[in-house]
């Protein structure tokens, strides 16, 4: 099981881990192409929580001083998550069309999404299903856990970084360490060689569709590093569905940016995360172990004023993104645990 018990790691034990030689990548390769203006909101509720509202007001009673600690005190018991969801972004001046989000509860299948067709600049979370293809590939007997791969000709998007792992692993990397790397620090270098494994990037924009398929003209992530929540929800349903598969990219997601993104607000509980950011996008994408646990897919633009040509992350967008976070979980707590 992986909420209530902490996946652990199977990593190759034949490999002594190496300390991380680099800081966390700044930018990740990406678009730099600005979603659309849809302000289509969305829909999509499939059954109805069946707690009593007695049930919803003892949480939120509880809950209260932590709510008010925050200021993030909404009417949680009595709107549903999209309604909550748009209440922040009003009190907070954010135009409905620069969130997106996909949320499934996992114990009723309960679904709530909005604007989750439009376009969103993916930043780094291209990283988690480019890993579950390439455990596809070792699972089939294709590719070697424990073979060393050449880097030092590795496409690579800051050549400080490139360099550093060159001189680190002594231009050879294993894919334990190449999934490790990507994930835990979210570092493009590993994950360019892990894209290599597979024929390279091209290749693998063409392999996404193995774990679901949006419903708009985004469909899985494109060439311009662009998703939808529609399509990324699949990815993490289908990481669920396949725990023991992928249980190395769980360990790593599950000990990645503590006390940042999605763990930043909403604490004491396991949160198996893929955050992503790249100049005005923001991104989390998580497995949220609750009593009851359930899958969000968050992608964001523009929070804190950033834009297309900013290149430091934003110390406002990046409080948003956690309190979104933050009222995303409690609405959950309130009505599904």
């Amino acid at each position: 099981m992986m909420c209530g018990v902490l996946v652990s790691s199977a990593v190759y034990s034949g490999q002594a881990r190496k300390a991380h030689p680099t800081k966390v990548a700044a930018n990740y390769p990406t678009s730099q192409e600005k979603p659309k203006n849809s302000s289509k909101e969305s829909k999509l509720v499939t059954r109805v929580s069946s707690k009593s509202m007695e049930e919803k007001q003892k949480v939120m009673e509880s809950d209260l001083p932590v709510m008010e600690a925050y200021g993030l005190y909404y009417d949680y018991a009595n709107l549903n998550l999209v309604q909550v969801v748009k209440a922040y972004l009003d009190e907070m001046g954010i135009e409905h069309s620069q969130v997106a989000f996909s949320y499934k509860d996992l114990t009723s299948g309960q679904i709530y999404a909005m604007n989750e067709t439009q376009p969103m600049t993916a930043g780094s979370t291209y990283k988690l299903p480019l890993n579950m293809l390439v455990v596809d590939e070792v699972e089939k007997g294709n590719l070697s856990m424990t073979e060393r791969f050449d880097i030092t000709h590795t496409r690579y998007e800051y050549i400080g970084e490139h360099n550093n792992y060159v001189a680190a692993f002594n231009g050879t990397m294993s894919i334990p360490e190449m999934q490790e790397y990507s994930l835990l620090y979210s570092e493009n270098t590993p994950a360019y060689a892990l894209a290599e494994r597979l024929g390279g990037l091209d290749k693998a924009y063409t392999m996404y569709q193995h774990y679901g398929k949006g419903k708009g003209d985004v469909e899985t992530i494109n060439q311009q590093n662009q998703t939808t929540t529609d399509y990324y929800i699949q990815v993490l349903d289908y990481l669920w569905k396949h725990q023991e598969k992928y249980k190395d990219l769980l360990y790593y997601i599950g000990e990645s940016f503590p006390n940042e993104y999605y763990k930043r607000y909403v604490r004491d509980i396991p949160i198996y995360q893929k955050p992503g950011y790249v100049a005005e996008a923001l991104n989390i994408d998580a497995i949220v172990c609750e009593e009851k646990p359930y899958l969000i897919a968050l992608y964001t633009a523009g929070l804190g004023g950033t834009t297309p040509e900013s290149n430091e992350i934003s110390g406002v967008g990046i409080t948003q993104v956690g309190q979104l976070a933050y009222v995303i979980n409690e609405w959950h707590r309130v009505n599904m645990n």
